[in-house]
């Protein structure tokens, strides 16, 4: 195959024309591919030039054919000749017609689409230039509305005497959102190829549309961005309820009675419902906005802080502005969570058919399919969901039907029996010991093989349950049903003598058990924490019964028992799940800084056959020179002490004073910045304490300003900002730059860019195992060595070396960027252990180092770019 030429913003590296090279070729043969290429070497804006242009080929290709075709068929009919048998010829005639009609239309529509474009950006031009008297009549026309509201209030407070909105009705088809949605979607049409672009998170999205922003295709390619109601929807009230499935039922219930309140009006029914109705509509769920928004995400490429912020000026719906852009948008942004799990992709409605799927830090994408399918529950969540199901059912069991009420009682049985797995039954089980069985021997333990569990879960769904016990537990809260528990005491007490004559024994036996019931709940309900919310708790637990439905061989239900127990589903088969996706997909591509082990990866493209001809693998060289990184493998400490840190070994005190001594000479001779990475917080909890008594800190922080990583997100950035001053500022102060303590795997391990100074150094201390003694870990262990022998160890190996690989990649970061990797632990010198490392690292590596040659070598290392600084 010829190679492309592709438009960069400047001029690529080899190992850029390499990938996009490379990325062209897998797609265009219809295979999946394994990218890796280190982080700093451009890989997202190599993904964007490569994609893109194969699109533009793709499609100036199929144009060029469709054309070439029906010169081809107009000849042939133009050309008649004269033969004996004139009714093949006919037959023949009538064929060629009829495929030529085909493929013009085929070509009427691309044409149509591309000049569809055309006129969309000269409408959002002209649309634009009118932007404030349009926003200034959306202000007037706003006004009105804040009066419904308040009437709305009032309309509410009436009909909640009743409690009707919370009644569950007859069982009914679930096609409430197919019916409320269908309005926002166009008539079906012939969609371009497409190409979906994922990534770990929204942040990170939003770096790929910075990337399309630099390239040639800006101008002339749509791009939208997709993602959940709870990220997209500027509604308030429905925001406010944080739940993602509540906030789905919230959405879909304005939706609803947005189009009852139309067709009541049409037919002249009763005024004062009408209002009801149109004072509970969302205010943004305007198709004519939602339609102005639309055009705007196809014309302006903007990630989701841009829609959003675009939405509130027009007041519109991203969410379904963004859904109505799918059919016309080329290129299509999402998180993993969106692709992993098939609920998320039936919910957006994905087209993955024929078309190209690329996925951008792809290290973690076997987690993601675990996490996507964990359905966990925990004990507060069935605590709660028990209270309130029971204390529903005694409230409204004259009003519900039979079949409901009978659906419901099954319902709280199957809750009750899986919170009795769980529950601590003595106070000596609160912490509890966890037990791991398959999905058979599970439904046996609860006592729930006997009860088909798919159609409750149905009635549940269809029948809207969830939002239903929300609202009834967000209603009655607790002092609500205080005050209602003491009206009934004294109509009790002042009826009692009635009562008596009235009722018979087995009637009296009845109403005590009833009061037991209710006295039983209400005591529960005392006792809940008044964040747990009903309804969400009810979604947990449909979703892990869906999973027993199930009952594949590759699952296993994992019950930890205590007060902080749960129940969670285990995948131990990702790659069986995922096969879904790669089937559908013309093209699939996984890319990351580091994507060993490779043999990973090719099991979840090819579910586990491992046809390696399938699978092109791709590993690209780092853009830094060799002698801008040094590798060093500390085995031993200032004091000749052999640096193990294994579990056992790791909190001895000799251990903990080398790495004071350690972390005191290394910023004695580092400049500027270092990061620091340890096992775990806790680890990095009694490291600071033992260096804070031992005064190492006082002797460190003459040199560097010491910071540690926070155990809250939120104070993520305020302390990167204050690490990034104190590095940078250091001619201003005695200083020669700042300390950063922090987690593998922690907030600070991915995703975060400490290039030049502010990552001079990066330093590992120990290898961050996960704990073996995990029963999740174990079970995932014994099933990969039952396949095949020997490869839990593998598996438990790469995990760890996948964390300190992600890690070493938050330093260098461009090909003139320079930085030390010091690795501090014995067990990095293995072979196994090198060989997982990035190949940037192993050129310089130098292993099984003491500490004196590492310090000059660090020394030397420095003074050699000491002009770059």
């Amino acid at each position: 195959m010829m190679s492309p030429i592709f438009s960069f913003p400047f001029q690529p590296y080899d190992i850029q024309k390499k990938f996009m090279n490379e990325l062209y070729f897998t797609i265009e043969s219809r295979k999946v591919g394994v990218f890796e290429s280190p982080t700093g070497t451009g890989k997202s804006l190599s993904i964007c030039c490569g994609a893109l242009q194969w699109l533009k080929d793709t499609n100036q290709k199929v144009v060029e054919m469709l054309q070439k075709e029906i010169e081809q068929l107009k000849l042939e009919l133009s050309n008649t000749t004269d033969t004996a048998d004139w009714l093949q010829e006919e037959y023949e005639k009538i064929k060629k017609n009829q495929l030529l009609i085909t493929l013009q239309l085929k070509l009427d529509k691309i044409k149509h689409r591309e000049a569809e474009f055309v006129e969309l950006k000269k409408r959002v031009s002209r649309y634009r230039t009118n932007l404030k008297r349009i926003d200034h009549q959306f202000e007037k026309r706003d006004k009105p509305h804040e009066i419904e509201v308040t009437d709305n209030n009032e309309c509410e407070e009436k009909g909640n005497i009743e409690d009707q909105d919370l009644i569950v009705g007859e069982y009914q088809n679930n096609d409430h959102e197919s019916d409320c949605e269908e309005t926002c979607v166009e008539d079906e049409k012939e969609s371009s190829t497409k190409i979906y672009i994922s990534s770990r998170t929204h942040s990170q999205l939003s770096q790929f549309v910075g990337e399309i922003k630099r390239t040639v295709f800006n101008d002339n390619t749509r791009v939208v961005t997709l993602a959940s109601r709870q990220h997209f929807c500027i509604n308030s009230d429905v925001t406010k309820l944080k739940n993602v499935n509540l906030i789905n039922e919230r959405c879909l219930d304005m939706q609803k009675s947005k189009t009852k309140t139309t067709s009541m009006g049409d037919e002249g029914k009763v005024l004062k419902k009408t209002k009801t109705k149109s004072c509970t509509s969302c205010p943004y769920y305007n198709q004519n906005n939602i339609k102005a928004l639309k055009e705007h995400l196809l014309v302006d490429i903007m990630d989701m802080e841009d829609i959003v912020k675009c939405g509130k000026q027009l007041k519109a719906c991203p969410y379904y502005a963004s859904r109505m852009a799918l059919d016309d948008a080329e290129i299509i942004l999402i998180s993993h969570a969106g692709i992993v799990s098939s609920g998320a992709r039936s919910g957006v409605s994905l087209k993955l058919q024929d078309n190209v799927l690329i996925l951008d830090e792809a290290h973690g994408l076997t987690a993601a399919l675990e996490n996507a399918h964990c359905a966990p529950v925990s004990v507060k969540q069935l605590s709660s969901v028990k209270t309130f199901l029971e204390f529903y059912i005694n409230k409204y069991r004259a009003r519900l039907s039979s079949k409901n009420l009978l659906q419901l009682n099954q319902v709280n049985f199957v809750v009750g029996k899986l919170l009795g797995v769980v529950k601590p039954k003595l106070s000596s089980d609160k912490k509890g010991q966890a037990a791991v069985f398959s999905l058979e021997d599970f439904v046996i333990k609860a006592e729930i093989d006997h009860l088909r569990l798919r159609p409750l879960v149905e009635f549940c769904r269809n029948s809207r349950l969830a939002p239903k016990l929300h609202g009834f537990s967000m209603r009655y809260s607790q002092q609500a049903l205080e005050q209602e528990n003491e009206k009934v005491e004294v109509n009790k007490k002042a009826s009692f003598k009635e009562f008596l004559n009235k009722m018979s024994k087995k009637k009296d036996q009845r109403e005590e058990e009833m009061q037991n019931i209710e006295k039983k709940a209400n005591n529960q309900l005392n006792n809940l924490p008044t964040e747990t919310s009903a309804g969400s708790g009810l979604y947990a637990i449909l979703e892990f019964l869906e999973r027993l439905c199930d009952r594949g061989r590759n699952g296993r239900v994992l019950a930890q028992h205590g007060e902080n127990g749960q129940l969670k589903y285990l995948l131990l088969n990702p790659a069986e799940h995922f096969a879904q996706v790669v089937n559908q997909c013309r093209s699939v591509i996984v890319a990351g800084g580091t994507m060993e082990p490779v043999a990973e990866f090719q099991a979840l493209l090819t579910n586990n056959s491992l046809e390696v001809d399938k699978v092109n693998v791709v590993k690209c060289e780092h853009v830094v020179p060799p002698d801008n990184v040094l590798g060093v493998c500390l085995s031993k400490g200032p004091s000749n002490v052999h640096l193990n840190f294994s579990y056992e070994n790791r909190s001895s005190k000799d251990l903990l004073n080398e790495v004071g001594r350690i972390l005191r000479n290394a910023c004695s001779i580092i400049p500027d910045g270092i990061v620091c990475f340890l096992p775990s917080y806790s680890y990095e909890q009694m490291l600071y304490e033992h260096l804070n008594g031992t005064k190492v800190l006082e002797s460190i922080s003459k040199k560097k300003k010491i910071f540690r990583e926070p155990k809250s997100a939120s104070e993520v950035d305020q302390v990167l900002q204050k690490y990034a001053a104190a590095v940078k500022n250091k001619e201003t102060s005695e200083l020669n730059g700042a300390l950063l303590l922090s987690v593998v795997g922690g907030k600070l391990s991915e995703g975060l860019n400490f290039s030049d100074e502010l990552g001079r150094c990066v330093m590992v201390i120990g290898m961050p195992y996960p704990n073996v003694k995990s029963p999740e870990l174990q079970e995932k262990l014994n099933y990969l060595n039952k396949a095949s022998p020997g490869s839990g160890s593998i598996y438990y190996e790469n995990l760890c070396m996948k964390a300190v690989n992600q890690c070493i990649g938050r330093a260098v970061r461009h090909a003139n960027d320079f930085a030390c990797v010091l690795l501090v632990d014995e067990r990095y010198s293995r072979p196994q252990t090198v060989s997982a490392l990035p190949s940037f690292v192993q050129k310089s590596l130098i292993t099984n180092c003491a500490f004196g040659p590492t310090i000059g070598n660090i020394a030397k290392f420095f003074a050699r770019h000491k002009d770059k600084r």
